[in-house]
């Protein structure tokens, strides 16, 4: 099914390059197909495969089409497979494609085929599980409601995804590829969550870890801790870092944001390797790491991955760039006329955070006699992503006493989070298990 849809289109569009479209043929074209199924199982309110979570099974096939035609003008488009029975009428597409044309100048390229890096992004494991054996997803349901707190409201995703893509352009780029993903978390009371996602099945000491993790918090949860006080260290957890990194991070270093003014950076910031951050920070995308979430091939515009960072030792080197952003970057004042497409960060775990004096998470803990370990914050999405400022309350927090967490606490904090990245009191503790670094922070604390 999907070589009929792919193969269609690329009839298609070759034909529309010599057969004018309402006067106009089409000069480059850019096809990306994906083809998916989805497994999912869930639980809600200490019950699996409820009504609100049954055992779910998805399918689905669709392209995106990009159109350059004669004109300069563009044309975008979704194309999903259509219903049995059903078929495209092309030569209306074609015109209805032409209709909504565009113009763009910087978006008229199409890249031209490229060595693609070696990235571990499939597991056979995962294919089998879907398509064969759904007992791996079963027994991790049924392991939660087994092994849960008592008492505890208990909630459970369990994701695992199979993806045949193939992208196809004039310009003679075709590739074929599989990917697979798998994701598991859970909660209790809505306060304490844990999870797990890679491109991989998790592993025993995975689990093992992430679950000993959530238990151990829950517990701590129904004790009261202290109050805070203006002295009081704040720990942002990992989860907490990687929402910081969506909301701050991702869109200020977008290329598109900074050419139009809309990011705290500008083109010529990068110029010069300007030191805006801690002199040990550093900051990257790196989607060549096997089996990251984040990890990828090549991107939907047929880009190989490659890492870029961002900041180095504190200073500017460079923002992320799709083929569009990259060729508008390329020839506005202040920028460099050599740069190219980068790596692409998907979503936050796509932003690697390092620090060169960062230390084992249990290590630092041990350290802190006055802290409070923020594990979730209310409205962020709210906060201005380019000032940087942040009032946030955190409701989900654990008090920090004599080197251990105690017992919960309702906070407030403020503060900014370019201020606390460029401080040289700011401190990063590492956990083999997460994604990002917990974040030890001065910041004004108050209490709820």
């Amino acid at each position: 099914m999907a070589g009929d849809l792919l193969n269609n289109l690329c009839t298609v569009l070759d034909k529309s390059r010599f057969l004018p479209v309402k006067g106009t043929k089409t000069q480059e074209w850019r096809i990306t197909l994906y083809q998916t199924q989805i497994l999912t199982l869930g639980i809600k309110n200490n019950v699996g495969g409820s009504v609100y979570t049954p055992p779910a099974y998805k399918s689905s096939e669709n392209a995106e089409i990009f159109l350059i035609w004669e004109d300069g003008k563009c044309s975008r488009a979704m194309v999903p497979r259509p219903p049995e029975g059903k078929f495209y009428d092309w030569d209306k597409q074609l015109i209805l494609w032409r209709m909504a044309a565009f113009a763009d100048p910087y978006a008229i390229r199409v890249p031209a085929p490229a060595k693609l890096p070696d990235v571990k992004i499939q597991s056979e494991e995962i294919r089998d599980l879907i398509e064969n054996d759904l007992s791996y997803g079963l027994e991790q349901q049924k392991r939660i409601l087994a092994d849960r707190p008592q008492g505890a409201q208990t909630g459970a995703n369990i994701t695992a995804l199979w993806g045949k893509n193939h992208v196809r352009t004039s310009t003679g780029i075709d590739v074929a590829y599989d990917e697979s993903k798998y994701a598991v978390s859970w909660s209790f009371d809505s306060q304490i969550s844990e999870g797990f996602a890679k491109r991989r099945l998790i592993t025993e000491q995975e689990w093992e870890g992430l679950w000993k993790n959530s238990i151990s918090k829950y517990h701590l949860i129904k004790n009261q801790g202290e109050l805070v006080n203006e002295n009081t260290l704040v720990v942002l957890a990992p989860s907490v870092v990687g929402q910081m990194v969506e909301q701050y991070i991702l869109p200020n270093f977008r290329g598109a944001n900074i050419l139009e003014g809309q990011s705290r950076f500008r083109a010529e910031d990068f110029t010069g390797g300007e030191r805006l951050f801690d002199r040990g920070l550093t900051l990257e995308i790196n989607p060549l790491r096997p089996y990251n979430w984040a990890s990828y091939l090549l991107t939907s515009e047929g880009v190989p991955a490659l890492s870029t960072v961002l900041v180095a030792m504190g200073s500017l080197q460079s923002p992320y760039l799709n083929v569009k952003d990259a060729y508008r970057w390329s020839v506005v004042g202040g920028a460099t006329s050599s740069a190219g497409p980068t790596g692409i960060p998907v979503g936050s775990s796509g932003v690697i955070v390092q620090h060169v004096n960062q230390v084992d998470w249990f290590q630092t803990l041990e350290e802190i006699e006055d802290g409070v370990l923020i594990l979730s914050v209310l409205g962020l999405h709210t906060q201005n992503p380019v000032t940087g400022d942040f009032s946030l309350a955190a409701p989900s927090a654990l008090r920090i006493s004599g080197g251990r967490l105690t017992g919960k606490t309702n906070v407030r904090i403020n503060g900014n989070i370019w201020d606390i990245l460029k401080s040289p009191d700011t401190k990063y503790g590492r956990e083999e298990l997460d994604r990002h670094p917990y974040l030890l922070a001065r910041c004004q604390i108050e209490n709820l």
